[in-house]
């Protein structure tokens, strides 16, 4: 998407296509320095009649055929004083059907009437709310889709800073969009090698590095646990390893997804019901690939490192059986008392790897872990759980601007008790129906050493998301690329 921010009076309209989004509060009429003056009247007599009002979300449109735009989009932000990022998020989101019904090809978004009106949010709305998975459609349905915003602000406004944020939430939202599409994907298509290739082609493209190591050498390294895990398919394990490096950078920081590009549960198998969402169980990598895309064309001054092991969970005849115990990357020996905890069996060999090759100045983590993320938050905010304040901390605020909201659970050590192993050091699961998110997190703990670290379960918000205007349901997300992207750009300071 093209982006442009202009003073009042410095507007250009263009003819056919475009339309004027007018944002207005349910309590204050809407403002604008750029309106027709019969078009104000038309919107001073529709809000007189009732038809506008201002309530969060509300869109209504309306021809201007004696005008320079095609059109007026009134959108309403609610009352003045719950005005949010997020709330501008989800009313663009509510826009995207009126644009496109509309055939709106070009945006005009007037803000002349607001002060620190947040655009980058609408932006963020606008760009994920017009985001369609139709690939594998005979006949995809071609929606006319908001390819420019001209962003109009103010006449004593400054533009820099504005223009570079909303350029910046395009790329993040891309980023995030990419995200999507690999969650999207069927698993017959998206193969562990498959996404190994992707991350190459990825980095050759952006510019960082990437290695994909096979399981010959993922033997080599001891991860026993994440081979575990691949057994049972014909599928072989990869383990992607990728660096940005720059020459200014007083950091490195770490980030770890998971990856099963298809998880039946293995001999402990699923029910049938919803496991063909199971190819979704790949977020977490396609949250770290894409974020390590967007890092390597922002080019912060932070080393950042980002590993993903990836494979299937099936039930081929040398699948890993309930019982069987491993050895992992760091020596610790796990017994797998159920086949269906894998995501954190992969994650611990990838986390104590990367925290012995090199040594990061913080790790996060991120994984659809546990269906007790769903159990205890529902669909609207991401456990995150983690060694230290200040890592987790700064992801909650980040989130919380991002509307990729996070909520902190415990990790007291009564809880890491309950996965001491019977016959080896750890059992990869805890008592039944008890604190599973928490469980799964106080797992990975023992593999992350002294490094401050952060966990985010994304089991409930990758996909499936309900009542979120700039969200399809039956689609993925990309939860994470904005929030771990942010969370990276804050490491390199100012």
């Amino acid at each position: 998407m093209h982006i442009d921010v202009v003073k009042s009076g410095n507007e250009s309209f263009e003819r056919g296509g475009a339309c004027l989004v007018l944002p207005c509060h349910e309590d204050a009429p809407a403002a604008s320095a750029v309106l027709a003056q019969r078009d104000a009247r038309v919107l001073a007599a529709l809000a007189k009649q009732g038809v506008i009002t201002g309530k969060a979300s509300q869109c209504h449109y309306f021809a201007t055929p004696k005008s320079a735009c095609s059109g007026v989009l009134v959108l309403g932000l609610g009352k003045k004083t719950r005005l949010t990022q997020e709330s501008v998020r989800r009313a663009a989101g509510s826009a995207c059907a009126v644009l496109q019904h509309n055939r709106i090809e070009h945006a005009y978004l007037d803000v002349s009437g607001f002060r620190g009106f947040p655009a980058p949010a609408f932006v963020e709305g606008l760009m994920l709310g017009q985001y369609t998975f139709d690939e594998f459609k005979k006949r995809a349905n071609a929606k006319t889709k908001v390819t420019a915003l001209t962003v109009i602000v103010p006449a004593r406004s400054t533009t820099r800073t504005l223009q570079q944020d909303c350029e910046l939430a395009v790329m993040l939202c891309a980023a995030t969009n990419g995200a999507r599409h690999l969650g999207n994907t069927p698993a017959n298509e998206l193969t562990p090698a498959a996404l190994s290739e992707f991350a190459q082609r990825a980095a050759e493209d952006e510019g960082f590095e990437c290695s994909v190591l096979d399981k010959t050498q993922i033997a080599s390294l001891g991860m026993n646990a994440f081979l575990g895990v691949a057994r049972g398919s014909s599928q072989p394990p990869k383990l992607i390893v990728m660096q940005y490096r720059h020459p200014k950078a007083k950091k490195t920081v770490a980030l770890v997804g998971k990856g099963i590009t298809f998880d039946t549960g293995g001999i402990s198998i699923k029910d049938a019901d919803g496991m063909h969402k199971m190819k979704f169980d790949m977020c977490g990598a396609a949250a770290v690939l894409f974020t390590m895309m967007a890092v390597a064309a922002i080019k912060p001054a932070v080393n950042v490192v980002a590993v993903t092991p990836v494979c299937e969970n099936k039930t081929g005849a040398d699948a890993q059986r309930p019982g069987d115990i491993v050895r992992a990357y760091n020596g610790v020996t796990i017994e797998v008392n159920n086949t269906d905890a894998e995501g954190r069996l992969i994650l611990a060999d990838a986390l104590a790897f990367t925290v012995d090759k090199f040594k990061p100045h913080a790790l996060v983590d991120i994984a659809t872990l546990t269906g007790g993320a769903t159990v205890a938050l529902g669909h609207f905010a991401a456990p995150v759980l983690g060694t230290n304040d200040a890592v987790v901390n700064e992801l909650i605020q980040i989130g919380t601007d991002s509307g990729e909201r996070l909520w902190r659970l415990p990790l007291w050590d009564d809880y890491s008790k309950l996965i001491e192993g019977t016959f080896a050091d750890l059992c990869n699961i805890g008592p039944a129906r008890q604190a599973s998110s928490i469980i799964g997190a106080c797992f990975l703990k023992r593999f992350t050493g002294r490094t401050p670290w952060a966990h985010v379960d994304i089991a409930a918000t990758a996909y499936g998301v309900k009542n979120i205007p700039y969200w399809n349901p039956d689609l993925a997300t990309g939860f994470g690329v904005r929030l771990l992207s942010r969370w990276v750009l804050a490491q390199a300071g100012k």
